[in-house]
């Protein structure tokens, strides 16, 4: 009877603790990381001027609890439309502060709320465009809906990446409100799960990101023909053909899933990294490519191999990049050198390892994404209301900058000291706004 006991002990234990995971288990654990991640100030910001924006258009009968801030929103939106992003003075203190009151007495309905539930950015920016006379067209519903808001979401979550000003939280926002599986396969899509997936691996939910890459290179797998433009203008692949385009947007997406891959714990995850890297360093070398990346790659592959010759040879061409900072030059060195002096069998040294090797990555695909003129690109591309969307992400900056000057929580006493040196009159207006 002991002995069953202690067997179903050890049964249950190996249950509950023991052994891998599985690929859906640890996907559905990056799904819940991702909505921890973008719990923040900044994106609720972000969030509550998207709300104020899209609910500009939107019937009053969406819901109970829109009812109720409907004529706080609308007044708040009159008031921020007036802003004016070359003039930092075009709103008070006192307009920043009845703001942020404002702000505070809807917190829990923006936190709660889904943006989507109002109309789109293309209907906001339709209307307001618009003759008087014009009739008012009938708002968007349905797969339709779905469709516009998709890519409205994927296309910021482009944007604003790179801005220092509003940055990556905000890009995974948008990339968590964008479900790719309501958009049709195209390149559209395609490019689509590329971008989150580089996002996901950035944020290291590498099984999120995965599963992106994973989806994408089926499709591409099975779609050698697609033409593939906007790949081409993205990537500057101008010299490339269309049969070229596609070989190079495959290897990409297999060196990113090599990197989710090598980035993750179980054995088994190493050796599909490894499958993936060698298929990434096959098709850029069909099509004649030759970077910072496929050094790396190539010096990785090296090592495993333990063909040191030729890992030194690649980690010299990489030590040479403009990629590298200065440190990271001067690591590199003493890795030549370690591999250099390095036994057989030994195990990579601390430094080039799979860390390093994402860095180097991440900064490449960066560098390109620096490069793309988005708002060109958008405009060849015919995206309705291109201009307007990059005019509202400038005042969406240069406001929330003025905003926070007056009511982040470590400058709402330092503006109740402005006021007061004001006059006793500008802060009796004040007066309870700022508890």
């Amino acid at each position: 009877m002991k002995k069953i006991l202690l067997l179903l002990i050890v049964i249950l234990f190996n249950s509950c603790f023991g052994g891998d995971k599985t690929d859906e288990e640890l996907l559905a654990i990056d799904k819940q990381t991702l909505v921890k991640s973008i719990d923040s100030d900044k994106v609720l910001t972000y969030k509550f001027a998207k709300i104020l924006i899209r609910a500009s258009a939107a019937e009053s009968n969406i819901s109970p609890e829109y009812s109720k801030f409907k004529s706080d929103l609308d007044r708040i939106f009159n008031k921020v439309s007036n802003y004016d992003a070359k003039d930092s003075e075009s709103l008070s203190v006192l307009d920043y502060i009845s703001i942020y009151r404002d702000y505070k007495k809807m917190e829990k309905f923006i936190m709660e709320t889904d943006e989507d539930e109002f109309p789109t950015l293309l209907e906001v920016f339709s209307r307001a465009n618009a003759a008087p006379e014009t009739p008012k067209q009938n708002l968007l519903a349905g797969e339709q809906k779905n469709y516009v808001q998709n890519i409205e979401h994927s296309v910021l979550s482009a944007i604003v990446v790179l801005s220092r000003d509003i940055g990556k939280e905000v890009s995974l926002y948008e990339c968590s409100k964008t479900n790719p599986e309501l958009l049709p396969d195209s390149e559209i899509k395609a490019l689509l799960q590329y971008y989150r997936g580089f996002l996901f691996f950035e944020k290291g939910l590498y099984y999120l990101s995965e599963d992106e890459i994973s989806s994408n290179i089926n499709w591409l797998n099975a779609n050698k023909d697609v033409n593939l433009p906007l790949t081409r203008a993205m990537f500057q692949w101008g010299n490339l053909n269309n049969e070229q385009t596609h070989i190079g947007f495959h290897s990409l997406n297999h060196l990113f899933r090599g990197f989710d891959r090598l980035m993750m714990d179980r054995d088994i995850d190493e050796e599909r990294a490894l499958e993936d890297f060698e298929m990434f360093l096959n098709d850029s070398k069909k099509i004649g490519l030759d970077n910072e990346v496929i050094w790396s790659i190539e010096s990785y592959l090296y090592l495993k191999k333990e063909k040191n010759d030729k890992a030194i040879a690649a980690l010299k061409r990489l030590q040479a990049s403009k990629l590298l900072s200065a440190d990271e030059k001067e690591r590199l060195a003493e890795s030549i050198i370690y591999v250099q002096n390095r036994e057989p069998g030994k195990v990579l040294n601390g430094f080039y390892d799979k860390y390093f090797l994402s860095k180097i990555a991440t900064k490449y695909m960066l560098s390109i994404l620096a490069k793309v003129d988005w708002q060109r690109l958008m405009e060849e591309q015919n995206v309705p209301h291109t201009k307007e969307i990059f005019e509202t992400l400038e005042k969406f900056k240069s406001f929330t900058e003025e905003y926070n000057k007056y009511t982040s929580s470590e400058n709402l006493e330092k503006t109740k000291d402005e006021l007061l040196k004001q006059g006793e009159s500008l802060w009796d207006q004040t007066k309870g706004l700022l508890d």
